[in-house]
């Protein structure tokens, strides 16, 4: 079933959950409603440092795919009488794009691809692909069909990537460190498993959404062992030594 089938397909009234369990896919949502906003910027950012005309064209593509991912989770959320909210500037992911833009500053496009199609696309799929396994009716249809499409943009990755390492692999390696220390770390502090003074600011109600997680046979810890995980599999098939980079992942916060 095509993204935009699954969108446009009613919700039938036995698959939607009750008003408290929709207050956390409203979360859940708008957590995800940001992260394609965010990479909507990114890619367009992207494309603005691009002299090839079909990278423009392609980077431009993906900033669309991307508004529409947004565009398909909003959706979801009206289906469930959600009104989903984002917020690119939140604490987490501000910190996220601060550290793709200083690459695109330095018109760094190999960095900007690191953090985006590496990193966040890791994280995106396997967080993706959890979450559509327990959600109600199409809403977890859209998640799984949208990791899948994610995925493609971690394949589009590697190809450059695994090109750009052979020409200078210390330097290369060295690169993924840093921008992981800058991005990973981030990304580490948005799913550890007690976070009391948790201010992302995207939860719409006064309580972090990570705390009631369980009610829809979700949790952090699930969450960021997929994400982690998936995060390391790009890493080997990219060639980085996997004794190297379990060594990164188990510095992160937890």
């Amino acid at each position: 079933m095509y993204l935009t089938e699954i969108v446009n397909k009613p919700c039938d009234s036995t698959e939607i959950p009750s008003a408290s369990l929709n207050s956390i896919w409203q979360d859940i949502l708008a957590q995800a409603v940001t992260g394609e906003l965010m990479a909507a910027l990114n890619y367009t950012a992207l494309a603005a440092i691009c002299d090839d005309p079909e990278e423009v064209k392609e980077a431009l593509e993906h900033a669309s795919g991307e508004e529409g991912h947004a565009a398909a989770f909003a959706a979801e959320g009206r289906k469930l009488g959600i009104d989903v909210q984002s917020n690119v500037e939140a604490k987490y992911w501000k910190r996220i794009r601060n550290a793709y833009m200083i690459c695109a500053a330095r018109r760094d496009i190999i960095g900007c691809l690191i953090i985006q199609e590496l990193m966040l696309e890791s994280f995106a799929v396997a967080s993706y692909e959890r979450v559509g396994r327990v959600g109600p009716g199409t809403l977890g249809k859209t998640f799984t069909a949208i990791a899948k499409e994610e995925e493609e943009h971690i394949g589009h990755a590697l190809s450059i990537l695994e090109k750009e390492r052979l020409i200078d692999t210390p330097a290369f390696d060295a690169k993924v460190y840093e921008l992981h220390n800058q991005v990973m770390t981030t990304l580490a502090e948005m799913l550890v498993s007690q976070d009391k003074n948790c201010q992302c600011q995207v939860c719409h109600g006064g309580v972090c959404v990570k705390t009631v997680l369980s009610q829809v046979s979700l949790s952090t810890a699930e969450l960021r062992g997929a994400s982690l995980n998936r995060y390391l599999r790009t890493l080997d098939l990219l060639g980085l030594p996997g004794d190297m980079t379990l060594q990164w992942v188990s510095q992160l916060p937890v």
